[in-house]
């Protein structure tokens, strides 16, 4: 299936200052961002593109009064907010670097961080978020902190001599200062393409967390180049949760200025369900969040009475035939007319009624939860990329095709081409400009300037990129034999009852595996006096039949329930920390090795 590569739209402004004066010119009173709380009154709050706009010529003023001039650094360490990115895009009309934490970070990790930023301004959600730098106060305010900005006051006790801290209310709300819009305007048009977009932080998985500087070239190529697939307009609105700190949330927020689009802003992860009555058209999530709605469908299905579930799980099999592999047999068009009625419609009224796609990134997805909800007829659009790309390189096609597993098209302005290790490499505009430290950048591009992005990977004969794994992950057996687990892990959470798997072994003769199983499932093994492990090797390794013996689990190690059970093992993006599943199961990871 030969399909032409993503064909980039280019916006006529190159920087996201300018874009947000275009768009705010152009529709001032459309509703940019609607705030999302707990079900019931008052109604949310909204932010026009004009009130917006406002919001950033207050925040300009704020940072000037603090100081700060190009090449100065603004921290924002808080939940997602208007405020936020308000003086985002203050600091980036001056030239300066705003740097992004997550707002879940541990006090020290975010301490380390701050002390490497050296910002001139801070901005926090919370009392709670400054007590977690209120330690490292008189450093940061010797090394240059001037201003506090916080969501909530803050108790003069806790700030370093000298230092002030404004509310959100006061910096931004009616009667704060702000620079005019003819102001703002001309401070938009000075900035320039190579210019800060973002200073991001990776995961530190792997060791200390990287600076990755975004430019305003990659922030806009973002939607250059998702126009040219994903088949969103002015007319969409989109549902918004994914945190700031992730280069995924950024990615969104930059498209909804570039196409004039309602957010529906969600803080809180308990919010995401009570945004659905707003009735978004689209959602942007990372695959985690779409598996807990797959889950959900699966756990009634178990529920029912056997004869029931045999006949929808038919249905849904058949709709996969129908809709992906192009059956058109009466029995698969019957099937999947009763898995839309007595499944995809309930899925599809949960989702608010009106969704035209679902987007995913941040992570590989599942091929399973591909096809669950393509044969339900909600198309599922996988979008790769990292923070070093500005949140995207590829991506699928609303309109069609798109391929179970696949990472998509790349960008037709960017260069590809594999390591000798399958490592794959990247040249073009999306890519980062550099990172905060020097000693970070050693190693990551080629003599000949591709970026190294650590991930495995393959294009095929048409042209439709894979993505088969991490460098970083790949596991080295003692005899001698190597796998990439993340194929295997999909594979097995593909199969009931299995929510999720992580492989180890890595120097050891063979492969193990810690496993999150379905509760009820366990409690079905327990009350029947089975032994879960034993129970499972079955399932387990009849959903690797296309995998080599080298690649399959030999052992297992069950965790009830699923990976959200375990939020301390999960990243701000909901991916399984593997260093932090292997310290919690200690001597017992071992164990799987020695025993006989």
């Amino acid at each position: 299936m030969s399909v032409p590569r993503v064909q980039p739209v280019r916006l006529p402004e190159r920087t996201l200052p300018a874009l947000l004066i275009a768009t705010a010119r152009r529709v001032p009173e459309r509703v940019f961002l609607r705030l999302v709380g707990p079900a019931g009154p008052p109604p949310p709050r909204t932010v026009t593109f004009g009130g917006f706009a406002t919001g950033v010529a207050r925040g300009v003023a704020l940072l000037r009064a603090a100081g700060v001039e190009a090449g100065d650094r603004v921290l924002l360490f808080a939940a997602n907010s208007p405020e936020w990115q308000m003086l985002a895009l203050a600091a980036q009309c001056l030239r300066a670097e705003p740097a992004a934490l997550f707002a879940s970070l541990a006090g020290e990790q975010a301490r380390t961080i701050a002390r490497r930023v050296r910002p001139r301004v801070a901005l926090v959600g919370d009392a709670e978020g400054w007590s977690k730098l209120a330690p490292a106060g008189g450093e940061l305010a010797a090394a240059g902190l001037a201003a506090l900005v916080a969501g909530e006051p803050l108790h003069p006790a806790s700030l370093p001599n000298g230092l002030t801290a404004r509310t959100f209310a006061t910096a931004f709300g009616d009667g704060a200062p702000a620079v005019p819009f003819a102001e703002l305007a001309a401070l938009a048009a000075a900035v320039g393409e190579e210019d800060p977009f973002l200073l991001l932080f990776t995961s530190g998985t792997t060791g200390r967390p990287k600076g990755v500087r975004v430019p305003q070239r990659a922030a806009i190529r973002v939607i250059d180049t998702a126009q040219g697939a994903v088949g969103l307009t002015e007319e969409d609105v989109g549902l918004h949760f994914l945190p700031y700190g992730h280069v995924a949330g950024h990615a969104q927020f930059v498209m909804g200025i570039g196409q004039g689009q309602e957010l529906l802003m969600v803080t809180r992860r308990e919010e995401i369900e009570p945004a659905f009555a707003l009735r978004p058209t689209y959602i942007f999530s990372v695959p985690a969040v779409y598996e807990r709605v797959r889950a959900g469908v699966e756990q009634k299905l178990a529920a029912m009475p056997a004869p029931l579930r045999a006949t929808l799980r038919g249905a849904l099999a058949a709709a996969e035939r129908y809709r992906l592999d192009g059956s058109r047999s009466v029995r698969d068009r019957l099937g999947t007319a009763l898995a839309d009625r007595a499944i995809g419609r309930a899925v599809r009224a949960k989702l608010g009624g009106r969704i035209r796609a679902l987007y995913a990134g941040g992570a590989a997805v599942p091929p399973a939860l591909f096809r669950f909800f393509e044969a339900l007829g909600i198309p599922m659009v996988e979008i790769y990329g990292m923070s070093e790309t500005a949140g995207m390189i590829a991506c699928n096609y609303v309109a069609g095709p798109r391929l179970p597993g696949c990472a998509g098209r790349v960008s037709a302005d960017h260069e590809v081409r594999f390591g000798p290790d399958g490592e794959l490499l990247l040249r073009g505009p999306l890519l980062l400009s550099g990172f905060l430290e020097e000693e970070d950048g050693r190693g990551a591009w080629t003599e000949d300037g591709f970026f190294r992005t650590g991930d495995l990977g393959r294009l095929d004969d048409d042209g439709w990129l894979w993505i088969e794994g991490r460098s970083k992950n790949m596991l080295a057996l003692s005899t001698g034999k190597k796998l990439s687990p993340e194929p295997i892990e999909q594979a097995i959470a593909a199969r009931e009852p299995f929510r999720a798997a992580v492989l180890f072994g890595e120097g050891r003769p063979f492969v193990a595996a810690a496993v999150f199983v379905d509760r009820a499932a366990l409690d079905r093994f327990a009350a029947a006096g089975l032994d879960a492990e034993r129970e499972l090797l079955g399932p387990l390794h009849a959903a690797l039949d296309a995998f080599s013996d080298h690649e399959k689990p030999k052992r297992l190690t069950v965790l009830p329930g699923e990976p959200a059970d375990y939020p301390e093992l999960l990243t701000p993006t909901l991916k399984i920390r593997r260093d932090a599943l292997l310290a919690r199961l200690g001597p017992a990871a071992e164990e799987l090795f020695t025993k006989r």
